[in-house]
């Protein structure tokens, strides 16, 4: 069974997996508003689902996710009552997915960018298909790196990697992720959904008490990171969505967007 969320997300119960699946092909499957209050909803139903044993994240067409939707950033710096509640939804987002007490496998097909990468770090498992990547971009748009990725990437990777990848918003191929630890198979193209099938399967085959606990376990790295890191990535983070520097960079993607009408 399938059900639509929202108009961009799709959930389907296979039994003991579920499969959470983007779903705006058509604008590279941003990260809206909407949506990240949403996810935070899901994650916390998945963790009250005694049936579900694995989840699978995915995106629907050529990408997995190519970061935050225009109208997100136009809004959060405009208006501060806004930034804040995305930013205090943004703390819960990440500490709902780290309390999925079951393994989570991202099945990554083309860009996963901003809230992309930052969904595959709070994966416990990454399939990458030959043609995706990743990218952290926020420096890009004036914002310090993203939340989920402030406090697992210099475990994952390296601090060196990690400090790497965000000072110049790289792009990093998949072959070259499975190699610094930021995932963990590279598949031919459009196999990543397959492969985590595959690999949920084998996972669901053991006991659900015992994934739980283990993955509690490998969890309190990152978790303890959550009262210290995270809090002053969202305070530093607000902070510059009201800043000049992110000010400036949004009103030109705005008079960027007006000259293409």
């Amino acid at each position: 069974m399938t059900e639509l969320v929202g108009d961009d997300l799709l959930i389907e119960d296979r039994g003991p997996i579920r499969i959470l699946t983007l779903d705006r092909p058509e604008d590279r499957n941003p990260a809206s508003t909407a949506l990240l209050f949403r996810l935070t909803r899901i994650a916390r139903e998945l963790a009250e689902d005694g049936r579900v044993r694995a989840v699978i994240l995915t995106g629907a067409g050529r990408a997995f996710s190519a970061g935050g939707d225009f109208l997100h950033f136009v809004a959060t710096a405009n208006d501060p009552a806004v930034a804040r509640e995305t930013i205090a939804n943004g703390r819960d987002f990440i500490t709902a997915m780290l309390d999925v007490p079951v393994p989570v496998i991202a099945a990554v097909n083309g860009a996963a960018v901003g809230f992309g990468a930052t969904l595959l770090a709070l994966s416990d498992i990454v399939i990458m298909a030959e043609n995706a990547f990743i990218i952290e971009p926020h420096v890009n748009v004036g914002l310090v790196i993203g939340d989920g990725i402030s406090i697992t990437w210099p475990f994952l990777a390296s601090l060196h990697k990690a400090k790497e990848l965000a000072f110049t918003g790289d792009r990093l191929l998949a072959a070259d992720a499975v190699a610094c630890g930021l995932a963990n198979k590279v598949v031919p193209p459009g196999e990543h959904l397959n492969e985590a099938l595959a690999m949920a399967e084998r996972i669901v085959a053991h006991p659900r008490s015992a994934l739980a606990g283990s993955k509690r376990l490998f969890n309190m790295y990152a978790k303890g990171m959550v009262d210290t890191v995270l809090k002053a990535q969202m305070d530093l983070q607000f902070a510059q969505t009201q800043g000049p520097d992110h000010g400036r960079i949004v009103q030109s993607m705005i008079d960027g967007q007006n000259r293409n009408r």
